[in-house]
């Protein structure tokens, strides 16, 4: 039986939309499904965002519109690695690599480049296509406030194996949240934990918090 209307989204640059301007981070994004909220949707709303939607999800979540009552996110990255953490220290190493093959690009040629592209590039990156510039920009941006000020229930849903947005950022969100933020880990799922079985489980996961927490 029904319960729920459900809207799919293709933000500018995914699905059937045309890419946005240049110039767009999550901000706009988030600014354009506010309005596309505000116009076409009546009723409280549960916003699912999974990786890059996910991070949209959270700054429109952060605005506290009375429309929103819960939010799931499923994968997020957005919030910074502790600088001496392996994982700020490699990424630092993987940068400065590829400013060193930059500028050794008039005497190397592409190739250096194109394998560290290949060999470091996420999934995401490497199939970004023409949004690769604005994925670029998005990766440095810093969530960490917007996810303090997030008040509505929120429902983190994320892959014991995710090697793209770890599990640390899982419980560094639950506690930005102060206590709005539920956490319920899908043991042996990576990134894409929607896929396969992961798409049964992760409706099951939402369907069971949803009366609990969100008023909707």
């Amino acid at each position: 039986m029904a319960t729920h209307r459900v809207h799919l989204v293709d933000l500018p640059g995914f699905g059937d939309a045309p890419a946005p301007p240049a110039d767009w981070d999550t901000v706009k994004y988030a600014d354009l499904l506010e309005h596309w909220l505000r116009d076409r949707v009546r009723g409280s709303v549960v916003i699912v965002g999974h990786s890059f939607g996910g991070r949209v999800a959270v700054r429109l979540a952060a605005r506290q519109l009375p429309q929103i009552t819960g939010v799931v996110l499923m994968g997020v990255p957005g919030l910074p690695a502790s600088r001496f953490s392996k994982r700020a220290l490699r990424q630092r190493s993987i940068r400065s690599l590829r400013e060193l093959l930059r500028l050794l690009r008039s005497f190397t040629g592409p190739a250096p480049l194109d394998w560290h592209t290949h060999t470091f590039g996420s999934v995401d990156y490497l199939a970004a296509g023409d949004l690769r510039s604005l994925l670029v920009r998005t990766v440095n941006e810093d969530l960490t406030e917007s996810a303090r000020a997030v008040r509505c229930p929120t429902l983190l849903l994320w892959g014991s194996e995710d090697v793209d947005a770890p599990l640390w950022l899982a419980y560094r969100y639950q506690s930005l949240m102060t206590g709005h933020a539920t956490l319920e880990v899908l043991p042996h799922k990576d990134h894409h934990l929607y896929t396969g079985t992961g798409a049964h489980l992760c409706a099951f996961k939402i369907r069971s918090w949803l009366p609990a927490h969100a008023d909707i």
